[in-house]
């Protein structure tokens, strides 16, 4: 009986997949390979006091959360609307950016996004250990070796595939070498305020972003009265011995132009509470029997919402790849390097995003934050070239890796092909078609890609529309509704939007080009 006990005891400890955090990322990755019949295990620590962290998730989140099937979770939770941005940058006068009244996104604590992401694990089968931190692990012939001790005890489990999602943390992935930005070092200093009778109606569901001389704030709505405030500063130039974190942030606030003012009236809820926010990203972020997902693979400033959404595609990825090596061992070294080659580049695109902010940043301020930042931030964006680095190429309803193109040469081709009263169109002169891996369904294949000068890593699928056919068809027809028409009739049917998006995809990366004689 003793040793059937035993026994028992170790095969509930042996897994195809360990996941490390319970984050956007793990709880991503996990929630794929369960619904896959792969035998995962989460383990997690207690929530620490970084998931009172407001975060916002973009309505364009919503396709993988639409993946995950947490979509009618998230909705039943209650979780406060996100309905766009209001920006004070630089010198330029404050905007407001609406999402449109067809997309919704959401506003929480990422305590709470993690209990919900959490239950939606367990309900697909993850054996979820929480309250478990991972003390060490050694790569052995048959995978992993992973001890992990919690309030129980410590237990010793076995797992032929390891998926890092501990933030950062990083629990292996500290040991396998990250290249942290040194030029700057940021820290985040965070507070909660309510405001009785609440905040004014048209800013409500709106977050805050705003730059000043020395760093840069944000604050995202919890309720109509309630709000997390946040400022990003540079550690070595603020004198943190002795000082109230709280002291901090108000002095940080008052030097704002609105987010500070935003507060009269509201009393803080809770004491104010700081965590290291500097940029670092994985030297390799996969190799066969390891995966370094989100924020344990690269951070990123959160000028934007994409924190959150780049952590939940990561995680998806991260489970498409321990997929496809659990079921076709033949396409690990493949899948590996298209997952390394997916985060380094949408690390590198964030860079080159983020150095336009930073110039102008530092025109308008003129002080050494913003000055290093933007220095940085070019130095980065020109380090690299795309060549050879795959895209998403991603089929049916599991179009969640983006293109990466600049939306405004996407915004550009489309207004283009708007005002031409024929289409006329023709493959690119350097428009060229080879064989590489894309994600089909919840595996990575080799397949045909499209490629060209304006864009040598290739792409194949956008918005879930086959490139390759959407070619034809546009070559074939003059008009769009035609060339639309045309593509549903030779495959999966697709809406005119997601056509469009498509189409003016191909035209930006230089697939297609309009002949002479358009109009």
């Amino acid at each position: 009986m003793r040793d059937r006990l035993r026994l028992r005891d170790i095969e509930l400890n042996q897994v195809d997949v360990l996941v490390l955090g319970a984050g956007p990322a793990g709880c991503a990755a996990a929630i794929l390979l369960a619904r896959r019949s792969h035998r995962v295990m989460l383990v997690s620590p207690e929530t620490p006091i970084s998931g009172s962290l407001a975060v916002s998730i973009p309505p364009s989140a919503r396709r993988v959360l639409e993946e995950l099937g947490a979509l009618d979770s998230l909705d039943a939770a209650g979780l406060y609307p996100n309905l766009g941005n209001s920006v004070i940058w630089a010198d330029k006068p404050p905007r407001s950016e609406m999402f449109s009244n067809d997309s919704k996104g959401y506003h929480t604590d990422l305590a709470t996004l993690e209990r919900i992401l959490l239950e939606i694990a367990a309900q697909a089968g993850v054996i979820v250990h929480h309250g478990y931190s991972a003390r060490s692990a050694e790569q052995t012939k048959r995978g992993w070796s992973v001890r992990c001790e919690g309030a129980e005890g410590s237990r010793v489990i076995e797992s032929t595939w390891v998926i890092d999602a501990s933030g950062r943390h990083g629990v292996i992935a500290r040991g396998e070498g990250r290249q942290v930005d040194r030029s700057t070092t940021t820290l985040a200093i965070i507070r909660r305020w309510r405001l009785e009778g609440g905040w004014p109606e048209a800013d409500r569901h709106l977050t805050y972003i705003e730059s000043y001389d020395t760093g840069w704030a944000w604050s995202v709505p919890l309720g109509d009265d309630l709000r997390c405030y946040t400022v990003m500063i540079d550690q070595r130039e603020t004198e943190l011995a002795g000082c109230d974190l709280s002291d901090i942030l108000d002095r940080e606030l008052h030097r704002t132009v609105h987010l500070g003012r935003s507060r009269n009236g509201a009393k803080p809820v809770e004491q104010a509470w700081a965590c290291p926010a500097s940029l670092y990203q994985a030297t390799r972020y996969a190799r066969p029997g390891l995966i370094l997902a989100g924020d344990a693979g690269s951070f990123i400033d959160p000028l934007s919402s994409f924190g959150v959404k780049k952590a939940l595609s990561s995680g998806w990825l991260a489970g498409i790849v321990a997929n496809t090596a659990l079921i076709d061992p033949d396409m690990t070294e493949a899948s590996v390097n298209f997952f390394d080659a997916r985060e380094k580049l949408v690390y590198r695109r964030y860079r080159e995003n983020s150095a336009p902010f930073f110039q102008s940043a530092a025109q308008s301020h003129g002080t050494s934050y913003w000055i290093e930042r933007a220095r940085s931030a070019n130095k980065a964006a020109g380090g690299a070239s795309d060549s050879g680095l795959p895209q998403a190429a991603i089929r049916h309803r599991s179009d969640l890796l983006e293109s990466n193109l600049p939306e405004a040469d996407v915004r550009a081709a489309f207004d283009k092909i708007r005002a031409k009263d024929r289409l006329g169109a023709v493959r690119g002169a350097t428009l060229r078609i080879f064989e590489g891996p894309g994600v089909a369904g919840h595996r990575i294949v080799m397949e045909q890609r499209l490629a060209s000068a304006h864009w040598p890593s290739g792409m194949r699928y956008i918005r879930g529309v086959d490139l390759l056919q959407l070619i034809e068809a546009a070559i074939s027809y003059d008009q769009v509704p035609e060339g639309w028409a045309a593509y549903n009739a030779s495959a999966a049917a697709v809406t005119l939007p997601d056509y469009l998006t498509a189409l003016s995809t191909a035209f930006a990366a230089g697939f297609l080009e309009h002949d002479m004689e358009a109009s």
